[in-house]
Order: C-alpha cells, then structure tokens, then sequence
C-alpha cells in the first residue's frame, strides 16, 4: 500500500514538472520582442545600387573600394550583411527603380520631425517644424509600449543625437534614455559598460550634440546582453553628419560600418535564447538626401528644398517577417506606419488620434 502511494506521488510530481516545463515554453516561445534601428538621412540610392557614380567620380581607393560594374555587385560590396541576409531572408522596400516607394508624410523632411513621425505614427507639422529643443506633445509607440503591463520597465533607448531627450520627452515619458555623452544608465554598469564611457570620454567630440555611432552601438549590444530588453530602440547619426560634411568616402565608410553593426546586432540575437526566434528586427531612416537632380552636391543636405528628402526605405527580418526580399512593383509605403507596424508585432493597440495616423503595413 505504502508503496503505491509513492509511485503515485512520484507520477503526480513528474506529471506537474511536465505541466510547468510546457506552460513555460508556450510562454517563451510566444513572447514578442523588437529591436528597432534608425539611421539619420542615408539615401534609398545607396541602399539599392551600391556607390553613386556621380559621385563616386575617378577616385582610385574609392573604386577599388566600393565600385563594380552592376548594381547588385556595388551594393552587395558596400552592404554585405544587408544584401547576403536580410534580402534573402528578410524583406526590403523603397527601391523606386523597382517601382516600390516609401515616403514621409511631413512637409518639414529634416530629422526631428522625421523621427516624430517614425515613433509617434503622425506628422505634426504645426508643432514639430524644428530641429530645436522643445518637448514634444505627442506621444510615442516607446512611451505606449513602456505604459503597459506587459512592457513596463522594459524598454530601453539608445541613440547618438541628444535631441531624442525631447523628441520622446523624457521629462513626461520617464524612458530611459541614453543618449549623447551620456553614460550608461545601468544601476549596475557591466565592466564594458565602464570601458566604453572611459573611451567615449577621451575620444574627441566631433559634434556638440551627437557622439559617434560606434558608442551608441557598444551601449545597446551590452545592454542586450546584460539586461535583455523586449522592446529596444537604436539610433545612429554619423551618416548624415558625414554626409553634411560632403566627404563621400567618410559617407560610403559610414554605410558599411552600418551595415557592420546590423550584423552584430542580428548575430547576437540569433545567438541568444531570449531573442532568437521571438525577435523583429526593424530598420529604416528618418529622411532621404537631395538624389542630383537640381545640382551634383545636393546628395550632402535635404528638405523641402532638396529634391529626394523625403524619400525613404525600410528593412526587416526576424519574427513574423515573410521572406520577401526586395519588393517590387507598384507599391506605397509611408512613414506613418513604421510606429503602427511596432505595435502591431508587440500586440499593443496604437491609434494616435491624429487625421494623418498611419496604418500598420502590409507585405
């Protein structure tokens, strides 16, 4: 009898363990994580067809660098990662030479209100028509994501320009923000951590308001490591800052260590049981860049009166991405539906009040 019961207790036992090692990875293998990248003003251009040659002119080093006779040659050479794995397993738009475009919505297309749109899924031309420090009223997929249940204190922010302190207003929204020469905003900085606010520290300051990307980065990917956000943002600002500058070697270096950091970013997900196979990785940018059509160096600035400023693109691969690679044929996006998009994935409800509120996109 004594020894029943315990072959009934021991199957009882076996029998819950099973139960908890299921209900647990039905919920792990549900979970729905982003990471969202941005990089400021790198043109659709460059993307698709590799080094322009309009610019690329008859630059020895940049040729044998970055110049081969077709379009799928250049860009898989300026853009290794973008164009061996997210095109295959991945999707792409905003190849207007393929007949697919994506676009802002605001008039403005300088970054503050790109970004506006991008994460707040509206224009706002009426109050976001600056570059200038002031708070932004309106409210952001991050802030939405960071008010709910599910996301609560795990959003994190990582960005190269410091205007994102208003552009999310952090004073309302309380995320956390890393950003500028901040340093880590860690309780418990990780010992990487500490060497990139030593390095950051020493390096030169190129740009009042915006570090170089290469800091920006190095935060994330250890924040990824050490504090597993579900929600991420990454933004990165040397490309437009480089291209302001009309150095188009410093531009095309610019977009390959771009496409360097989205490999590591994908390979660390994929190398994390956290992320892997529960993560969509989004990529797209805040404006396009004068396209040459007015004057040879209008590639360097953008808006209203630049040519190809709004003209945009948008990448992603991971969770609940179709393997569609480069879209083509009649199709048009805008950047109003980027924010929309997000909360689609995550499955929060986002409807910005707003008449010029983007849908999520459809592939």
């Amino acid at each position: 009898m004594v020894t029943v019961i315990i072959l009934k207790q021991e199957i009882m036992k076996k029998t819950l363990i099973l139960l908890a090692a299921l209900l647990f990875s039905t919920m792990y293998t549900s979970a729905r994580r982003v990471v969202f990248v941005t990089v400021d003003g790198y043109r659709w251009q460059e993307l698709f067809s590799g080094a322009d040659s309009l610019l690329i002119g008859n630059n020895e080093q940049l040729k044998a660098n970055y110049w081969k006779t077709t379009a799928e040659e250049r860009r898989s050479l300026l853009m290794p990662f973008t164009w061996s794995e997210i095109a295959r397993n991945g999707l792409m738009i905003g190849n207007r030479w393929k007949g697919c475009r994506m676009q802002v919505k605001n008039k403005m297309q300088f970054s503050y209100p790109g970004y506006n749109e991008l994460l707040c899924g509206h224009p706002d031309d009426e109050q976001i028509n600056t570059n200038n420090p002031v708070w932004n009223p309106n409210v952001s997929i991050l802030e939405i994501a960071n008010n709910t249940d599910r996301y609560k204190g795990k959003v994190l922010i990582f960005t190269s320009w410091d205007r994102f302190i208003h552009i999310l207003n952090e004073q309302r929204s309380h995320l956390e923000i890393n950003t500028g020469y901040r340093h880590s905003l860690s309780p418990n900085p990780t010992e990487r951590e500490r060497l990139v606010e030593k390095m950051q520290d020493a390096a030169p300051r190129f740009w009042e308001h915006e570090r170089a990307d290469v800091f920006t980065h190095e935060y994330a990917i250890e924040a990824m490591k050490s504090r597993k956000p579900e929600l991420i943002y990454i933004g990165y600002g040397d490309i437009d800052e480089l291209a302001h500058m009309g150095d188009y070697r410093l531009y095309l270096e610019g977009a390959r260590t771009f496409d360097n950091f989205l490999k590591e970013i994908w390979e660390y997900i994929q190398s994390d049981p956290f992320y892997k196979d529960q993560t969509t990785l989004i990529i797209t940018c805040d404006h396009g860049r004068g396209c040459g059509k007015v004057k040879a160096d209008d590639w360097r600035d953008h808006g209203t009166d630049t040519t190809g400023s709004g003209e945009t693109w948008f990448m992603a691969i991971g969770k609940d991405i179709p393997a569609l690679g480069e879209i083509s044929g009649d199709r048009q996006y805008y950047n109003n539906q980027v924010a929309a998009t997000i909360a689609d994935f995550l499955q929060i409800p986002f409807a910005p009040k707003h008449p010029q509120a983007g849908k999520k996109m459809e592939f």
